[in-house]
C-alpha cells in the first residue's frame, strides 16, 4: 500500500510545521537552565559563600598563627607575590613565608573584597586590605594599606585551593 507523501500538515494558528515546533521546544528546554536565573544562580551563590569562608578563615587563621590551616587553602605549587614584586612559589617557600611573619609580627589584618567571581573552575576574589603588624620583639607597629587578588581553582574533589594570591600597595617598611 502506497500513500503519498504529503507535506506536515500546518495548524491556521502556527504557521509553522509540528517538526519545526518540537524542534523549538526541544532547544528551548536544552537552554532553559543556561538562561534561568535560578537554575544557574543556587550554585553560583552557594560557590561564592564558600569562596567567602575561605577567605574569612583565611584571615582568622592569620591573625591566630595556625601556619598549617593556613597552608591547607594553597595549591602545592600555588605562587604568593608580595607587593615588592618578589614571587614566592610552593608549598615549601610559603611555608616558610608564613613562618617568619608569623614569628615576627602580629597581624590584624582586615579584607574588604570588592568583587567575587567564578568562572568555571576558575575563581578570584579581589579588593582591598587594611593591616597594623606589630613587632613581637618592640612592639613597633606597621601600617600598611593596599590591594589583593586571591585566584582559587577548582580541584578535582571539588574544593577550592589558593593557585595565585597577590598584595599590591607599598609595603611597609621593615617587611
Amino acid at each position: 500500500m502506497n500513500v503519498p507523501s504529503r507535506p506536515p500538515a500546518k495548524s491556521p494558528r502556527f504557521p509553522c510545521s509540528r517538526r519545526a515546533a518540537v524542534s523549538f521546544l526541544a532547544f528551548a528546554t536544552f537552554l532553559a537552565p543556561t538562561f534561568s536565573a535560578t537554575g544557574a544562580a543556587a550554585p553560583q551563590t552557594s560557590t561564592l559563600v564558600t569562596l567567602a569562608k575561605i577567605r574569612e578563615a583565611w584571615v582568622q587563621d592569620l591573625h591566630a598563627k595556625q601556619l598549617e590551616p593556613i597552608l591547607k587553602f594553597y595549591a602545592p605549587d600555588a605562587v604568593f607575590l608580595q607587593p615588592t614584586g618578589e614571587r614566592i612559589t610552593g608549598s615549601t617557600a610559603l611555608r616558610t613565608l608564613f613562618q617568619t611573619i608569623m614569628a615576627t609580627f602580629n597581624s590584624d589584618l582586615t579584607l574588604h573584597s570588592q568583587n567575587l567571581e567564578t568562572s568555571g573552575d576558575l575563581a578570584y576574589d579581589s579588593g582591598d586590605f587594611q593591616e597594623t603588624l606589630t613587632t613581637i620583639a618592640t612592639g613597633a607597629k606597621i601600617t600598611a594599606k593596599g590591594s589583593y587578588i586571591i585566584i582559587f581553582k577548582r580541584q578535582p574533589n571539588g574544593s577550592w585551593e589558593i593557585v595565585q594570591h597577590v598584595w599590591t600597595g607599598t609595603p611597609p617598611p621593615g617587611t
